[in-house]
């Protein structure tokens, strides 16, 4: 262990009472955010002292402390008690007081309750927190989980995710309403079939696909949208060929192991967003690689995006709908040679539900099912990454949590299906 990271180590040890603790594992990890931004993650492993000699590389002892630190910044990203036993000094961390973790929240984050985080949920012993600007929901948002043990010791912190500044945000006044947004809310209510796994049966329902649209309604906005990475690259291209290309393949094992030497965070070592000639080069290479596992499928696959991720690039490919289910797959490609390694199918999913009960004809028309759903529509004010201007901007959240029976018109909660 170097110099640098043993002094991190001394201070972190002294901050969070670990004086009886031995520290015995470091590890290196790259994370990268929504924003595609990476940060280069420490891990520090300490074993309680009565355990330090144990020797097992899958195994921690129960009572050891896993700390999560950004190298670069020094920020806290996790903390976890191995098994919810904690030898750490008393009062060093919080209490299961409200005011007392928000307190201490705010101390290790730097933010503050109410502007940047808002509470959830609330037990005796666990508490959750969402990324909130002056109280209203962002998106994509941030989370912070702390949970206690039955002495009232902290076992677990940890946040995650995107907390925006107000500078981040444009303000305006939220001001659409249920009745703004009728036609939308009515465009997004869908008849598809489910299953119900215990009776082995397929459901006719009236769905409605949460959305989100702008405060003035100039713009409907999917969710995938918001939460696709910015090195996705979203795509239209449906794949045709004329003749199979019969060639062996056989599947390599693939590594996504976010694990990085000390050398590679300190040097910020990232994955290189795409280039025109990486997507080029994937689209043919997929549409080999489909001409000869899936040779009868000229035209029913569309490439709908890829992605970067270590030393491979993700194709993802859409097909044809299997009642609410859409066929899927998954190519992935070596970056430096552009080959296909490995693939992913869902049809051994699909596969699954073949064998149940066929659903009975819908009763319900459209019409009848929106009179029924739409007093059980949410329109909540909510803050949205604009991926032009890197500004969140207000919306409206428009979702729901009941379907409509498509054949009795009954109301069901999406809970008890």
């Amino acid at each position: 262990m170097n110099e640098h990271i043993r002094s991190i180590a001394d201070n972190l040890q002294k901050e969070f009472g670990l004086d009886n603790y031995i520290l015995k594992r470091n590890t290196f990890f790259s994370e990268n955010s929504f924003e595609s931004e990476t940060s280069y993650i420490l891990t520090l492993e300490w074993f309680p002292v009565e355990q330090a000699e144990e020797e097992n590389e899958d195994f921690n002892p129960d009572g050891s402390a896993v700390v999560d630190i950004d190298l670069h910044t020094g920020k806290l990203k996790q903390i976890i008690f191995v098994n919810g036993i904690s030898h750490a000094q008393e009062g060093t961390f919080p209490n299961p007081d409200i005011e007392h973790v928000i307190e201490w929240v705010e101390e290790i984050t730097g933010m503050m309750f109410g502007r940047q985080f808002k509470l959830t949920n609330e037990t005796e012993k666990k508490f959750s927190f969402h990324a909130t600007v002056d109280n209203i929901d962002v998106a994509p948002t941030g989370n912070i989980e702390l949970a206690f043990n039955a002495d009232n010791q902290l076992t677990l912190f940890s946040i995650d995710g995107i907390f925006p500044t107000e500078d981040e945000v444009e303000w305006e006044p939220f001001s659409l309403t249920k009745e703004d947004v009728l036609d939308e809310i009515k465009g997004q209510l869908t008849l598809v079939d489910i299953p119900l796994e215990e009776q082995e049966k397929w459901l006719t329902i009236w769905q409605f696909n949460q959305i989100f649209i702008r405060n003035d309604k100039s713009e409907v906005i999917l969710p995938e949208t918001i939460y696709n990475m910015n090195n996705f690259r979203v795509l239209d291209v449906n794949l045709t060929w004329e003749s199979a290309n019969n060639h062996a393949f056989t599947p390599e094992k693939i590594s996504l192991s976010t694990e990085i030497s000390y050398e590679d965070a300190m040097k910020r070592v990232t994955v290189s967003p795409l280039s025109e000639e990486d997507v080029q080069h994937c689209l043919n290479e997929t549409k080999e690689f489909l001409r000869n596992i899936y040779s009868n499928d000229s035209g029913k696959w569309t490439v709908t995006g890829m992605y970067p991720e270590k030393e491979y690039i993700f194709v993802e490919l859409s097909s044809d709908f299997f009642k609410a289910f859409r066929r899927k797959l998954k190519v992935i490609i070596r970056r430096e040679s552009y080959k296909v390694v490995n693939y992913w199918d869902n049809k051994l999913i699909l596969d699954m539900f073949q064998s149940f009960e066929e659903s009975e004809e819908a009763q319900i028309n459209k019409d009848d099912a929106f009179e029924k759903i739409k007093k059980y529509i949410d329109v909540t004010p909510v803050y949205v990454k604009d991926e032009s201007s890197n500004c969140y901007r207000l919306c409206g959240r428009i979702d729901c949590d009941v379907v409509i029976n498509g054949v009795t018109g009954e109301i069901i909660a999406i809970n008890d299906l």
